[in-house]
């Protein structure tokens, strides 16, 4: 009988995570066709295609994303196994500072991940706006930082995960009332998606206004779905009452964004170095 090898499966994390064959490959210290070769036989011996190849990269087939599920499982706990046999299990504290644009119910899983394979590990986590994050890193008030950025190579951002569009969001069924100008929903100015909105409009002539300004995201969303406006949102944002918006509206398009950890300054602690590792490790969308 055919048995699932943990190096495979690793390889299928990190692929999945990176988004291709080619960006999984550093983090593995393997060449591509390496990890091309841990792939095909992975899926000759579950005997299924596992993953989508295109221009853009690699996505999960069904049979992927079902595996990956497994995948996550019996490496955690394989590498649970091996530090409670080396008696390495890690202990002590971890701030972490969360961007309020990232899903909850993501980060919950993200943790309980953590906590499963390191139950001495004390998360402490506080919800910002991106700009906050990064503050609280440059400080030292947070140990690490989950933001979100329009360019991952620019702020050297460590990617969990593929990127994730951005979108016009509003209330169901909104429709404007009269002419433009458009009602913008907005965050403070500081905001690189508030920016982003502004100069998208002005480049296209839209004339807008600031209808209303939120002071963080789940703010901003209710103001969606009360119908105050139109936002510029990412789409794992769009909570319950909130939808994006009709095509006719002729709205600009928008670029995608990415979800990452804010890169170490200088050599961390092996503490904090293995928590990055493995949140890196155990991430998906």
């Amino acid at each position: 009988m055919a048995s699932l090898e943990i190096s495979q499966l690793r390889t299928l994390i990190a692929v999945s995570e990176a988004g291709s064959l080619t960006a999984a490959a550093p983090r593995l210290f393997l060449s591509q066709s390496a990890v091309s070769e841990q792939i095909k036989k992975l899926e000759d011996c579950v005997g299924q295609q596992l993953l989508l190849r295109g221009k853009a990269g690699v996505t999960p087939t069904a049979g992927g994303l079902q595996l990956l599920e497994h995948a996550r499982r019996i490496t955690a706990m394989a590498d649970e196994a091996l530090l409670d046999l080396r008696g390495e299990s890690l202990r002590g504290r971890i701030r972490l500072a969360v961007t309020d644009y990232f899903k909850p119910g993501l980060l919950a899983r993200m943790l309980k991940q953590l906590a499963h394979i390191h139950p001495g590990v004390r998360m402490e986590v506080s919800v910002l706006r991106s700009v906050e994050v990064h503050a609280a890193v440059s400080s030292g008030s947070s140990d690490l930082g989950l933001v979100m950025s329009l360019d991952s190579a620019q702020t050297q951002l460590q990617p969990m995960g593929s990127s994730e569009a951005l979108v016009w969001a509003s209330a169901p069924g909104w429709q404007q009332a009269g002419p433009l100008p458009l009602p913008l929903l907005v965050l403070p100015q500081s905001c690189a998606l508030h920016q982003l909105a502004i100069r998208e409009l002005e480049k296209r002539a839209i004339a807008y206004e600031i209808a209303h300004q939120a002071s963080g995201v789940a703010g901003l969303q209710s103001a969606i779905a009360a119908g105050l406006g139109v936002a510029c949102i990412n789409a794992s944002a769009q909570a319950e009452g909130v939808v994006q918006v009709p095509a006719g509206l002729n709205l600009p398009g928008l670029p995608r964004v990415w979800f990452g950890l804010l890169p170490a300054k200088g050599e961390e602690p092996e503490l904090l170095g293995q928590v990055r590792a493995l949140l890196l490790q155990q991430w998906s969308f």
